[in-house]
């Protein structure tokens, strides 16, 4: 250390002139050189090959003799050897230094000063005497005394060039000048660290990217064998091995298996897809606090593994009025009961922050655990919160509606126990189905998805009117193929013959006319149930409008036109046409005799007033008496006093009474806004005060507008995001994949049904980087 801090030191100033100094003495260079030669530990008492010095005037400062020490600091500054050419070299004995030995031996110097040879390299790094080496040191000569034996040069250049002493120092020069261009061993090690730690992040964002794939298509990630033999190991592994054709981390990291680690067995990927769920589910946790208020919409089913599943899905509004329905896992449960249900919710609660004094409504459909009015669950959650309005989910509602017509009216009932026959009957036997498809390709019918045949179910809403259409679009080929039917099949013939029976009478045709008539117009409001960003505003107003359109159906006119569509089809069918039925009468002596139905003079009018009017009647009742059930007075007063230009005091004071805003701060708040939205000549709903809330950026000056409006969006009126998330469990958890875990199921529905949440890979490897388990380095 002491040799290296020597060989750093300050650089010797150039030797003075050989003028006389302020003294009066005279210098003499080759005395100081001598002098400060003799104090090194290199210099010997007394060496034969020691060069007399020439005069020289003026000293290079890289001259070898002007700084022994400074070869050091020479090496440092990226400067090579000093070896001038144009200057005279002195004679000694017949011979003088040549220049083309500066080619034979790169370490070479030359110092005119001295006029003798020097070696670079070990006066930069000169060995000092050591006894374990055995005298393997420095030569003098060649670090600080001089050479200048000339006619021995070419055999001690050569003896020194290859001495340990020499080799040694050379090595440290190459050593030192790379570690000054990239850093010393340390900066390399990191360096090198940092390379691996960026590529190993770099193969784990591939690996989470493929298996989010997977579960965002909602397809299964393992496969039945996942061992190198196998044909097929599994989604995940399978997209691993092709992305490897164009990836060069997956390559080097996953095929040729260049680490130790690959992470690709099932409890890694569990634990990846636990960290991917709980990410997204943590991100909308954040937006739910970050909103304050919010709504819960619960519904249970049994998947195949006969299991209850309740999903659980939040309704809230942003900052920005944006309505948001997301899905926040399934749970399973053993009992459906309300306190059960309850204990549920309030666990899932507390499990996420979210407080059950914030949440402004419910929404289920109409199971008695969960609308019951004393023991179920709307009853034992607003028992601790008043503010949780429930709303019987308005989709449920609706499709009630349409089951009780099908009750209460028997043509609606025959006609639809005929649809679900005919489906039956035809997709019972792929042989009775080609037949029918046989058909339809040489008839003009445009072969589509609306010319199969439908299954109607009371849950899927839209089976209805998607089963009418059907049969009408292809009723000429369902006659051609029952006949075909009934002709040919000995074993089933008969039934064929049955439903042609059924099918071509009148009575059916009219029905699928007068039902495709009134689903047209409940459907469109189905439709627009079913969409997240409906308000009870807008229901109650479709709801209204729905109701006038089956009012304005109830006319002659629209009778007619149902008629004589019912018509065209049997007289360009050659179907049979109609007629009124037997006139059946009850005897006299039991029960004073009369007839049961009144007679009728003509076909049009027993259709008209027995079914069409009938049909109409009882549908517009029962969506009358049924929607009244959500007609409540605190959501007639909230939207009477958001929507209104000029509300009454008494909405407004039951408002003020039931959330508790100050009653003259609200009228004032309303009186001004109203003033300042009725100049901007739009219409007057609550979309459009909403929009110019935002464009005008007045939000702060009325505060409690603003929360009341956040409070009134955030209130559903539908459960259909639960409904939805059904669809996803039968995909996840199909018959082949019946032993699925709980919680992986439900992080991979949220990872599937909220797929517009982006997934952050660094975080979750920054989790993952905590494990104990793992064996590769992150960070």
């Amino acid at each position: 250390m002491s040799l290296l801090k020597w060989l750093s030191g300050s650089k010797t100033k150039a030797i003075r002139d050989h003028s006389t100094e302020s003294t009066g003495s005279s210098y003499n260079p080759r005395t100081r050189f001598k002098s400060e030669l003799t104090q090194s530990s290199l210099l010997p008492d007394s060496d034969p090959e020691c060069a007399s010095y020439s005069g020289c005037s003026v000293i290079h400062e890289d001259d070898p003799a002007s700084d022994i020490k400074g070869a050091y600091e020479k090496v440092l500054q990226n400067k090579g050897p000093f070896q001038p050419k144009d200057i005279k070299f002195e004679v000694n004995k017949n011979r003088s230094f040549l220049i083309s030995w500066y080619d034979l031996y790169p370490w070479l110097e030359y110092s005119p000063t001295s006029q003798a040879a020097y070696c670079y390299s070990c006066r930069a790094f000169p060995s000092l005497t050591n006894k374990a080496c055995r005298g393997q040191h420095s030569e003098p000569a060649f670090v600080n005394v001089g050479f200048k034996n000339w006619p021995k040069a070419i055999r001690s250049f050569n003896k020194h060039q290859s001495s340990i002493p020499h080799k040694e120092s050379t090595v440290k020069i190459a050593g030192l000048k790379s570690t000054v261009i990239v850093g010393d061993v340390t900066v390399q090690v990191n360096k090198q660290y940092s390379i691996e730690v960026e590529n190993n992040r770099l193969y784990f964002n591939c690996l989470l990217d493929s298996l989010l794939y997977c579960c965002r298509q909602g397809i299964a990630v393992r496969g039945h064998r996942e061992d190198d033999n196998s044909l097929n190991k599994g989604n995940f592994l399978e997209l691993m091995e092709l992305r490897a054709k164009d990836n060069t981390i997956i390559k080097q990291y996953f095929i040729e298996k260049e680490k130790s680690f690959r992470y690709v067995n099932p409890s890694y990927l569990n634990m990846f897809i636990e960290y991917m769920g709980k990410d997204v589910l943590q991100s909308i946790i954040r937006d739910i606090q970050d909103s304050k208020f919010f709504s819960i919409m619960v519904d249970e089913t049994q998947d195949l593994a006969k299991h209850e599943q309740v999903a659980i899905c939040i309704r809230y509004v942003s900052k920005l009025f944006i309505t948001h329905e997301v899905f926040l896992g399934f749970y399973r449960t053993d009992k459906t009961d309300g306190e059960t249900l309850v204990n549920l919710i309030k666990q899932f609660l507390q499990t996420n922050n979210l407080s059950i004094q914030n949440i402004r409504g419910q929404c289920y459909d109409g199971a008695a655990s969960m609308r019951g009015s004393y023991t179920g669950v709307q009853a034992r959650i607003r028992s601790e919160n008043k503010f949780a309005i429930y709303v019987h989910c308005y989709a449920h509602i609706l499709n009630l509606c349409l089951v009780d017509l099908s009750k209460q009216s028997s043509f609606v009932r025959n006609t639809f126990g005929t649809l679900q026959t005919l489906y039956s009957f035809m997709g019972a036997s792929s042989k009775r189905n080609s037949v029918f498809e046989k058909i339809l390709s040489t008839s003009s019918i445009n072969v589509s998805q609306k010319t199969k045949l439908k299954s109607l179910s009371d849950t899927r809403w839209n089976c209805r009117i998607e089963a009418i259409n059907s049969v009408i679009n292809t009723l000429p080929v369902i006659v051609q193929t029952l006949q075909n039917i009934s002709d040919s099949d000995v074993n089933y013939g008969s039934e064929a013959n049955n439903l042609l029976n059924c099918i071509l009478h009148f009575e059916f045709i009219f029905c699928l006319f007068l039902l495709k008539t009134v689903l047209e117009q409940t459907n469109i409001l189905s439709k627009y149930l079913q969409s997240p960003s409906i308000n009870y505003a807008l229901v109650k107003e479709m709801s209204i409008k729905t109701y006038d359109s089956l009012q304005d159906l109830r006319s002659d006119e629209s009778f007619n036109k149902c008629w004589e569509s019912s018509q065209d089809l049997v007289k360009n069918n050659g179907f049979l046409p109609p007629k009124l039925p037997r006139n059946r009468k009850i005897s006299y002596k039991k029960l004073g005799g009369g007839h049961v139905f009144p007679e009728f003079h003509d076909e049009k009018s027993y259709y008209r007033i027995s079914i069409y009017f009938p049909v109409l009647d009882i549908v517009m009742k029962e969506i009358k008496d049924r929607f009244n059930e959500n007609d409540l007075s605190i959501l007639n007063s909230l939207m009477e006093t958001l929507t209104n230009e000029s509300p009454s005091q008494s909405s407004i004071q039951e408002v003020c009474k039931f959330y508790g805003p100050n009653e003259d701060d609200l009228t004032a708040e309303l009186k001004i806004f109203n003033k300042m939205f009725k100049g901007y000549g739009k219409v007057n709903n609550i979309e459009n005060r909403i929009l110019y809330l935002k464009n005008k950026d007045i939000q702060n000056g009325f505060p409690i507008i603003v929360e009341l409006l956040q409070i009134f969006l955030t209130i559903p009126t539908s459960s259909v995001s639960c409904e939805r998330s059904f669809s996803c469990l039968k995909k996840l958890k199909n018959y082949l994949r019946t032993t699925i875990g709980q919680e992986r199921l439900s992080n991979m529905a949220i990872l599937y049904i909220e797929r517009e949440r982006e997934v952050n890979n660094e975080q979750i490897i920054n989790l993952f980087n905590k494990n104990k388990n793992r064996k590769i380095d992150l960070e």
